[in-house]
């Protein structure tokens, strides 16, 4: 059997590159958004779909929003007694346990913006040095 030669391969090799470059330059995505005049043209698909979505989290009551992050620990009864206690601190604020592997993780509040978790920041502080704000995923507040 016969192989290619060295020089035969880098032929092809380079060929390929060639035609895989042209197909990826002139190649049009139809979901993709367009710009003409400064308009920004969005295809419906996409429209359906981010209203689907902005149903569904309505549905979820779920938004994205910063909370405080009081303490952590892998020990979980220390983590529901902080829990406890922070209640007893701050009663008009939700407090909440996640378990990310190894940790649990006490964090407080449902803020929408950074500035009302960063007043509520100053006042935890004195009593957790360690608080700390983290983006997290949030109960939205029903009117």
């Amino acid at each position: 059997m016969k192989y290619p030669s060295f020089k035969q391969n880098i032929h092809l090799f380079y060929l390929a590159i060639i035609l895989l470059g042209s197909t990826t330059i002139f190649a049009q995505d139809s979901t993709a958004m367009s710009s003409t005049n400064g308009q920004i043209v969005q295809s419906y698909e996409i429209s359906a779909l981010l209203n689907r979505y902005d149903e569904f989290n309505k549905k979820r009551d779920i938004t994205e929003g910063y909370r405080i992050q009081i303490t952590y620990s892998d020990i979980r009864e220390d983590i529901y007694k902080s829990k406890s206690m922070l209640y007893h601190q701050f009663p008009d604020l939700g407090s909440y346990v996640e378990y990310e592997q190894p940790y649990f993780k006490l964090r407080l509040g449902d803020f929408a913006t950074r500035l009302e978790a960063t007043y509520y920041l100053q006042q935890t502080i004195a009593l957790y040095p360690g608080a700390f704000i983290v983006k997290d995923k949030i109960k939205t507040k029903k009117d």
